[in-house]
């Protein structure tokens, strides 16, 4: 067969459909295919590259990995708008700062990146509701005392872990003050939001020894309120709110929040400090935090707080809190307590 007869048969034959990139662009999201099945995948960014959540690998050699040597912050969304990503992204560089890593970003850069990661992943919202976008920085992969390594950088977003609290606006969450004490700023200051967080691991542990359901509240190194494994706490006596001072306690975003709306309600607000004896005597007790925004808690360590059931303050905050953020946050958490994504 001569080279023009070749040429003529290969124009015959159907061209190939030019492999598309999956993550060139601006594109919003992919199915992957499973052992024959159809899986929805959020997209993820590592070191400069998009990728399935699936594909992000931390090596085994990163001392975030190996050593806890990583800091981070999330922001949820609602309704898919970002939710005071300006204030968790400047907490994040604080923490950054403080534990001398370089994320590798200026504030308005890690703006746009997260913001990106929202986009992409907006057309797989609707089977979970809302985001919460994850971001991250190690030290990078290096040796037990060698702290020059590149700094590994993930940016992701994950549900909102709606199946934890749903139900417990209405019946009030369950708490334990445990044995495990918060760090203090003698050792590990408490206002970085780091990833060594044992401590906050056996607070969960002990708590659920008690009640499986249970949240924990840690005290200080002094016997004073501190706050949950990922929460503050508030309690109410009167028409009073008291608040731990930020002096042993990761300073939340949605603390803050609270303590605004607080002004704007005209409910009195302190912070200082807090023994148990306050918590088990108060009319209420609430803790805020950023999947739930703000949860009542009826029960510390089996004992009754009040009545038993979500006081008036913490109704009037929740639902301040809902019109702030443009959504009925109590009836969003119920549509979407089941939805669990697969990776």
């Amino acid at each position: 067969m001569t080279e023009g007869q070749n040429a003529r048969k290969e124009e015959g034959k159907p061209k190939k459909r030019k492999e598309q990139k999956p993550y060139g662009g601006k594109d919003l999201g992919l199915r992957f295919k499973d052992k024959g099945r159809d899986l929805k995948e959020t997209v993820a960014y590592k070191n400069g590259e998009w990728m399935p959540k699936s594909q992000v690998t931390i090596e085994l050699g990163d001392r975030g990995f190996y050593l806890g040597d990583a800091v981070f912050d999330l922001f949820r969304t609602f309704d898919g708008r970002p939710f005071r990503i300006k204030d968790h992204i400047d907490r994040f560089f604080r923490s950054a700062q403080f534990a001398r890593l370089d994320p590798g970003f200026t504030p308005d850069e890690l703006t746009a990146l997260t913001l990106e990661c929202v986009e992409r992943n907006e057309q797989l919202r609707s089977e979970f509701g809302d985001w919460s976008v994850w971001f991250s920085v190690t030290r990078g992969l290096a040796g037990w005392r060698t702290l020059d390594a590149k700094p590994t950088f993930v940016v992701y977003a994950g549900e909102v872990p709606f199946y934890t609290f749903a139900d417990q606006y209405a019946d009030g969450a369950s708490a334990v003050i445990t044995r495990s004490r918060n760090h203090t700023h003698q050792s590990l200051d408490p206002k970085v939001k780091h990833t060594s967080r044992m401590h906050l691991n056996l607070s969960d542990l002990e708590a659920r020894d008690v009640d499986p359901t249970a949240w924990p509240i840690m005290l200080d190194m002094e016997g004073n309120i501190a706050e949950g494994s990922g929460s503050n706490v508030f309690v109410v006596s009167g028409s009073s709110i008291k608040t731990p001072s930020d002096a042993t306690i990761l300073r939340g975003v949605t603390r803050d929040v609270v303590i605004e709306l607080s002004d704007q309600l005209g409910i009195p607000l302190s912070e200082e400090a807090i023994q148990p004896y306050d918590v088990y005597t108060a009319d209420e007790v609430f803790f805020t935090s950023t999947p739930f925004s703000v949860l009542p808690v009826t029960s510390v360590d089996r004992r009754e707080i009040g009545d038993g059931r979500p006081g008036p303050i913490a109704t009037r905050l929740l639902a301040a809190f809902s019109e702030l953020a443009g959504i009925d946050i109590v009836d969003q958490a119920q549509r979407y307590k089941d939805a669990r994504s697969d990776n």
